[in-house]
């Protein structure tokens, strides 16, 4: 890790310690719970609180031995769009995500396709950040996105058929149902 991602981290843990509610740093949201201490560690950054949500998918990457880059936590990109779909149904935010994200998200997956099998993800993933409102997640194989919402969680996958590039979305809800 470099000497400023260090500097970062040194004064957000500062903050962390002395109680300061702050967004994960890992995501960007706000899910990070009032005492800091009942948060996730981060497996990559020590002393390094994050939100649960984040400690979990850690573990899965670590796990799949492909964890995320610290170069692509949140914290050094602030340029994300303001606004997310938190307190949105996700039949709504689903609406607005096919109007006005979907035809981005294409054009983004169709460049992507072009791309060599080994070829890096990264500025696909900061791309999408700075343009889809809310976007939680983009991965690139299979290449989906995700969204939190009020009542669960929105993944979207984008694959491709004879006639184009279809777009599916599934709502997985808060208690584990989709």
């Amino acid at each position: 890790m470099n000497q400023e991602f260090e500097r970062i981290f040194d004064d957000l843990r500062a903050k962390q310690l002395a109680g300061v509610h702050t967004l994960c740093p890992r995501c960007g949201l706000d899910k990070m719970k009032g005492k800091m201490n009942c948060n996730a560690l981060s497996r990559h950054v020590r002393d390094m609180f994050i939100c649960d949500d984040c400690g979990t998918a850690e573990a899965l990457l670590d796990f799949m031995k492909n964890p995320l880059p610290i170069a692509e936590w949140a914290i050094f990109h602030p340029e994300r769009p303001a606004g997310d779909f938190k307190a949105t149904a996700g039949e709504d935010a689903w609406k607005e995500i096919q109007a006005e994200q979907a035809p981005f998200l294409i054009r983004l997956f169709k460049r992507w396709e072009q791309e060599l099998p080994d070829a890096d993800f990264t500025p696909y993933r900061y791309e999408a950040q700075k343009m889809c409102k809310g976007l939680a997640q983009i991965w690139e194989r299979p290449f989906h996105v995700t969204y939190e919402v009020a009542d669960g969680t929105l993944m979207l996958r984008l694959q491709r058929e004879e006639d184009g590039v279809q777009v599916t979305c599934d709502m997985i809800r808060k208690d584990g149902n989709v």
